[in-house]
């Protein structure tokens, strides 16, 4: 470690609005020269955006996640001992941290300005990412999580505008910008392509958050280890919290499924008691080839992913929801050839 402080950037917004995109984005613009580390906090035990990454892990970037829900709340691996450990290792010339979709930044933003990492890292503007299209939608405005997280964001970025109408747009930026305190930088973005230059942006005060108590629930305890899948036996792991139900698994590298059958299985409208999905993402090996599926309520999408250790499935709706899990794990499993 060196004197300097380390520029950190953390990441916000909520399910599926494209933050881990948008960070591919970055690290593939990123100079050449220098080292990144990038901390990665999902709501479930299993890990999937750590694996859309992980493409460009040891290219001069080091990633490292926490599972199972708020990354500040993890009773087994505190945030600041993540932090400086991976700064330790990595001696990284820039940090930036992605927290789940319902991590509320205050917690995350206290840690980092606390006696024990506001001299090791310099945290620049909290950029939240909005999908312009659930402006005003009450499903997302209602909840707090996502009140705070805009509320406490410097730099405001519309994203999938290449998704958006021009009413979508329109309505996105006269609602920003009735943001107070205003916004130091309001824009959008297609395919998570944002200048650069944003990560060096200063906020120019601490914002307090309107609901300061979200983030001060029980600590989590994080297994350390969710064990093995062999072949046709995927490990299952079930998760709750802040309004929502999860379940994780993860198969076997020898488990290879059908692709179509498992993609119109995946999607709209969705399986059965998996009608109201909030986020689905997956790694599969499929017919030999290996892909990522990602479904933000009902819209699918899918593409070729660099990963190949296992598959691998994270799906995250409201806990109001009833929903079979091991009905649904059988279900998979019929899909692997």
């Amino acid at each position: 470690m060196t004197n300097e402080k380390i520029p950190t950037t953390l990441i916000t917004g909520f399910f599926g609005v494209g933050k881990t995109t948008a960070i591919r984005s970055l690290l593939a613009r990123k100079p050449k020269n220098e080292s990144w580390a990038i901390l990665v906090n999902e709501f479930g035990e299993v890990a999937i955006d750590q694996t859309a990454l992980n493409v460009v892990n040891g290219n001069n970037v080091t990633i490292r996640e926490i599972p199972g829900g708020c990354m500040c709340c993890a009773k087994d691996i505190p945030m600041r001992v993540a932090i400086t450990e991976i700064l330790r290792w990595a001696k990284p010339d820039r940090l930036l941290i992605e927290p789940t979709g319902i991590g509320h930044p205050a917690g995350i933003l206290d840690e980092l300005r606390n006696a024990n990492l506001k001299d090791i890292v310099d945290v620049g503007a909290v950029i939240c990412f909005v999908d312009p299209r659930f402006v005003g939608d009450p499903r997302i405005e209602d909840v707090e999580v996502f009140r705070d997280q805009v509320h406490l964001a410097d730099v405001l970025i519309a994203s999938k505008t290449d998704l958006a109408s021009k009413d979508d747009l329109e309505r996105y930026q006269a609602w920003a910008e009735a943001l107070f305190p205003p916004k130091l930088v309001i824009t959008k973005t297609a395919m998570g392509n944002i200048d650069i230059a944003l990560l060096d942006v200063k906020s120019y005060d601490n914002r307090l958050p309107l609901f300061p108590n979200l983030h001060s629930h029980e600590k989590q305890a994080i297994p350390s280890d969710i064990g093995e899948p062999r072949p046709g036996i995927p490990i299952r792991v079930e998760n709750n919290g802040a309004g929502y139900q999860g379940c994780g698994w993860v198969f076997s590298h020898e488990d290879n499924f059908r692709d179509k059958a498992l993609i119109d299985y995946l999607g709209p409208p969705g399986p059965k008691g998996l009608n109201n999905v909030e986020r689905l993402k997956g790694v599969f090996r499929m017919d030999d080839e290996w892909v990522l599926v990602d479904r933000v309520r009902n819209e699918l999408s899918f593409s070729p992913i660099a990963y190949r250790r296992d598959s691998r499935l994270e799906i995250i709706l409201s806990e109001n929801e009833t929903v079979d899990w091991p009905y649904i794990e059988s279900a998979l499993l019929r899909f692997i050839k």
